[in-house]
């Protein structure tokens, strides 16, 4: 168990969320220079990785943007076609010249937005490889930050392959159901075109003409990386390099998501340090929207920011046809943001629309494009503060007056949000969750099963993390006892009955459910077969949810050939044809009450 600061000490509290805005069939997220910063004549386009890196960036890139902001420089980040939240997926067929394209549209509508007249190109990964190959296109680029570029396309790829291999093998997937075309990860698979332009890439060979000043963060360990710098040297570029101290601990899980502070206290000392930096920006030729809305054929999506302050971004996703007067909101865990693991927020969402049901995507506060607010921990998975969160979602869904029946969808961390959102708030008519871990939490910190646990003590590196003080001892105690008594109170009720209270909570936990069964609140489980959810609602419910009989209003589905986070697509299909059927009955209820009044 990892050490939790008892605040959020990252950068971003108290402020707004980055203004939406359109350009073309592309929604960009603007973040101005800040008010009290004299406004430079510079202004950043940030350029995504890929995959599983894109998810375990998004947090930094809005940090970086934060920070930009607070010298007085604009910024603007985006999905690349067929990516994350973009709506433009059919441009993918054309590969990375797709995605060159957008990012000469994102350039000029950067310049618009901010009144700079120079442009700085920071990327990671393939975004950082893009940022170099578009060098040439760009007149007004002045400079490029290169964070972990992709230096040779079939190699990137290959690792990629690896690392997916390794990442099903810990979630558990079974070989039939992995995804093994190139540069599929975690469920994300690569457009075919784009994965074929990658395998030529090779920055080694690329003949830089004009010499902007560059910024390289170099992959500790990795001499590739090295020759890399050499030849930029060699081409006359005038270079800053540092070490990329935290690379790992950054992109390899999204559950942590360690910011690394040194480098972007280089990134900036370096920012500032360029001529151009001191220049003042002229007046901007276009104003940044509240919202900003793209369409594509049955679908319309806005992104939005709501609540105090504006401070929570999401994403509005309508049926442009009829409507069946069900809304519906989807909640992120802690660690994917607004397009879900494996983009499974985005198909939900859009497929929802085609039958006539709207909904909201959303971060919540400290997640992924939504700054943290003061006096809420860092590590914001099973924390009842995000129910306000919901609540304001909710308030905002309820502002657009299009729906009278709302669902409410949540997985893992997100399922147990949504849970208690519902038991709390009775405007709920429904909610739908996915692997939840509790239905009331009582565990410190994120435990795991008694396996897990037991495999951890014969690990060398949680031995390491031990004894460097990474491991809360005290957590991973209390876990552990308690989890112990999970199983004897299940294998000893007769003797263990009274200390069920006590320990799992389990009469409060029967009580939420007599509350929901009373409102008539529907409410729908999935499990997949063998998660460690189970192991808690066994407790509750008995060995095969047998006490579940008592609440005619939930039902308890088992996915198979899936794990925890839903990750082959059988499963992600499985969830929105389920999604489906309980909205549309949500919208046949309200119309038979319409029919009873008549």
């Amino acid at each position: 168990m990892v050490k939790q600061t008892a605040m959020n000490q990252e950068e971003g509290k108290g402020r707004s969320a980055s203004q939406p805005t359109a350009f073309g069939s592309h929604i960009g997220l603007f973040t101005a220079a800040g008010r009290d910063a004299a406004k430079s004549d510079v202004a950043v386009l940030l350029l995504n990785p890929w995959g599983m890196e894109e998810m375990c960036t998004r947090r930094f890139y809005r940090i970086l943007a934060e920070r930009f902001a607070d010298i007085g420089v604009a910024s603007l980040r985006f999905d690349y076609p067929g990516t994350a939240n973009s709506l433009d997926d059919t441009a993918t067929e054309r590969g990375l010249s797709a995605w060159s394209e957008v990012i000469g549209k994102a350039a000029f509508e950067l310049k618009a937005l901010s009144g700079a007249r120079s442009v700085i190109f920071v990327g990671q990964g393939i975004g950082a490889s893009l940022a170099l190959m578009q060098a040439h296109c760009e007149p007004s680029l002045i400079a490029i930050a290169l964070l972990a570029p992709v230096l040779k396309g079939r190699v990137y790829l290959r690792e990629l392959s690896l690392f997916s291999r390794l990442i099903d093998d810990g979630l558990g997937i079974k070989p039939e159901l992995r995804d093994s075309a190139a540069g599929s990860i975690a469920g994300l698979r690569m457009p075919r075109a784009v994965a074929d332009d990658i395998k030529a890439i090779d920055l080694n060979g690329l003949q830089i003409t004009n010499k902007p000043a560059i910024f390289l963060a170099e992959r500790p360990g990795f001499e590739a990386d090295t020759t890399f710098r050499d030849k930029l040297e060699a081409a006359g570029c005038k270079l800053r390099a540092i070490a990329f101290a935290g690379y790992d601990a950054l992109v390899s899980n999204p559950l942590n998501q360690d910011i690394p502070g040194a480098l972007v206290d280089a990134l900036i000392d370096w920012l500032q340090s360029l001529p151009q930096y001191r220049g003042r920006s002229a007046l901007p030729a276009k104003k940044p929207s509240s919202n900003a809305s793209v369409r594509l054929g049955r679908i319309r999506e806005t992104s939005v920011r709501f609540g105090p302050d504006d401070r929570l971004y999401g994403v509005l996703c309508e049926p442009t046809g009829g409507s069946a007067g069900v809304s519906a909101v989807i909640l992120t865990t802690a660690y994917d943001h607004t397009a879900g693991w494996a983009r499974s927020a985005v198909e939900l969402a859009r497929e929802l629309a085609t039958v006539g049901v709207a909904s909201l995507r959303f971060d919540s506060a400290g997640v992924g494009d939504s700054p943290p607010v003061s006096w809420r921990r860092k590590q914001v998975l099973y924390d009842e503060a995000q129910i306000a969160d919901v609540a304001i979602a909710r308030d905002y869904v309820d502002s657009l007056g299009s729906s009278q029946r709302t669902l409410l969808i949540g997985r893992c961390s997100g399922a147990y949000v949504a849970f208690r959102s519902t038991v709390d708030d009775p405007r709920w008519d429904a909610c739908l969750i996915v692997n939840p871990v509790a239905f009331r939490w009582r565990f410190k910190g994120l435990p795991k099963t008694l396996k897990a646990y037991l495999r951890n003590v014969l690990d060398l590196e949680t031995v390491r993390r031990l004894w460097a003080g990474d491991v809360d001892l005290a957590a991973v105690t209390r876990n552990i006892s308690m989890r112990l008594v999970d199983r004897m109170a299940g294998s000893l009720s007769p003797v263990f009955a009274p200390a069920r209270p006590l320990t799992q909570l389990t009469r409060q936990v029967h009580g939420d459910f007599h509350l929901l069964a009373s409102r008539g609140t529907q409410l729908s489980i999935i499990y997949t077969e063998g998660d460690e959810g189970q192991e808690m609602f066994r407790v509750n419910f008995g060995t095969a949810g047998e006490k579940l009989s008592a609440y005619p209003n939930v039902q308890l589905h088992l996915f198979p050939d899936a794990d925890h986070n839903l990750t082959p697509q059988p499963a992600r299909e499985r969830l929105i044809e389920l999604a489906k059927r309980q909205a549309l009955a949500l919208g046949d209820h309200r119309r038979d009450k319409r029919a009873v009044h008549a």
